[in-house]
């Protein structure tokens, strides 16, 4: 981790230092007194969220949010700004970076609520006739505890998921930040999910914040009526045809996350031939251990978030993950990456949160 760790170190400050002492040397003399004391409360706050997010001070997640606000609101524009002076000019500048300002400051306010809906077909040859067009229903990276203490778009996702009219449902992990109480003001919203083949969920690596309380967080799931898939497999049967549904704890490659998941115990006794699908949250998984590997035709995902960013089909994610959101295909192995409902900040910019409903045909 030493080698990503000094890069991101030396991004950061080059991105917060840099533009910094350039605006200083150029433009802050130039201000009346008023404008520069204004300016150098702006660079204050972002030295005071630097400082915090170092020393962690009042925690964790509440000092990555607020790292994470003023990076997006100040650092970053004023990088924009500094990078494009010496080409277009101060004004066309400066016109651009509060552009920026105005997109991330509509992401944060408005744009994780924008939910989408994303309809994806996939077909394979051998997909047992009677289960052609049968609709899976993907939720994935929930983390209540960024979605406020009102359970309003909690309520829009279940009502825009019931709607769908889907099979089943399958959850993809991450219902949590990391704390069981977060999902105080949602259980019995959420509860109201069905489907006629049920609600099938994995976890995912936030959802371990309190591992001495596991089990408590699937007595949890069960109580709302969903199947916590806890490296195990189910059967739907449709006529004589059946298809497993495996499901898997967080597994993934060498990181910070815990990785419990055991992907054989999940498809020990699943009869021969049998059409699967695997729930597992952490794509990495699928070049880890399932493609070529299995003959898995369909891996469901989650994790990415596309870093909650997407400009032009273009995502920060592209850059830690091979695979890292919508479909991807090998042979005749799929995996369909989601991009999620939250995470850990209330942010979203054209990486907009989604359910999926993922239809299989033969």
């Amino acid at each position: 981790m030493r080698g990503p760790l000094y890069i991101f170190v030396i991004v950061f400050l080059s991105i917060a230092v840099l533009p910094e002492v350039y605006i200083w040397w150029r433009f802050v003399p130039l201000l009346p007194w008023g404008m520069r004391m204004a300016y150098a409360l702006t660079t204050a706050l972002s030295a005071v969220a630097v400082l915090v997010i170092i020393t962690r001070v009042i925690g964790t997640v509440r000092s990555f949010r607020l790292f994470f606000l003023v990076f997006l609101l100040i650092m970053f524009p004023k990088a924009v700004f500094a990078l494009l002076v010496p080409v277009f000019g101060t004004m066309c500048a400066l016109i651009v970076a509060l552009l920026v300002v105005a997109a991330f400051a509509y992401s944060f306010i408005w744009g994780w609520r924008r939910l989408k809906v994303r309809h994806v077909e996939c077909a394979f040859p051998h997909l047992p006739e009677t289960f052609d067009g049968y609709r899976i229903l993907q939720v994935s990276d929930l983390h209540v505890g960024s979605l406020g203490a009102s359970p309003s778009m909690v309520s829009r996702i279940v009502e825009t998921a019931n709607a769908q009219h889907p099979d089943l449902i399958v959850f993809t992990g991450d219902l949590i930040n990391g704390r069981l109480a977060e999902m105080d003001p949602y259980r019995q919203t959420l509860a109201a999910l069905h489907a006629p083949d049920g609600v099938l969920a994995v976890t995912g690596n936030h959802d371990y914040g309190e591992m001495g309380r596991m089990n408590e967080f699937f007595s949890m799931q069960r109580e709302m009526g969903w199947k916590p898939l806890i490296n195990e497999h189910v059967l739907i049967g449709r006529g004589a045809a059946q298809i497993a549904i495996v499901g898997v704890e967080h597994t993934c490659p060498k990181s910070p996350f815990v990785s419990v998941g055991d992907l054989k115990k999940a498809l020990k006794g699943i009869p021969e031939g049998c059409f699967k699908v695997l729930l597992s949250h952490n794509p990495a998984h699928w070049r880890m251990e399932v493609l070529s590997k299995t003959n898995i035709p369909l891996m469901l995902s989650g994790h990415t978030h596309a870093a909650q960013l997407k400009v032009l089909g273009l995502s920060p994610a592209r850059l830690m993950y091979r695979e890292w959101g919508g479909m991807y295909r090998e042979g005749e192995q799929m995996l369909y990456v989601s991009l999620g409902i939250s995470g850990g900040v209330p942010f979203r910019l054209g990486a907009w949160p989604e359910i999926n409903v993922i239809t299989l045909r033969k």
